[in-house]
């Protein structure tokens, strides 16, 4: 994964812990994946939250 990416999943997933490994804070992953990705974060994030809750009954 790219650094962006990286930045992306660990926001998706709200892992702060996973920036800290990558030496970023929540404001630079923020700022870095842009105002594109960054758009796109709480659709993702609402999307893999419903995919969880679908497995999880299953």
């Amino acid at each position: 994964m790219s650094t962006g990416e990286k930045l992306a999943a660990a926001l998706v997933l709200n892992r702060p812990d996973c920036l800290a490994e990558i030496n970023d804070t929540l404001a630079e992953a923020i700022e870095r994946v842009g105002p594109e990705w960054l758009s796109l974060i709480s659709e993702a994030a609402r999307a893999l939250e419903y995919e969880e809750r679908a497995a999880s009954k299953a």
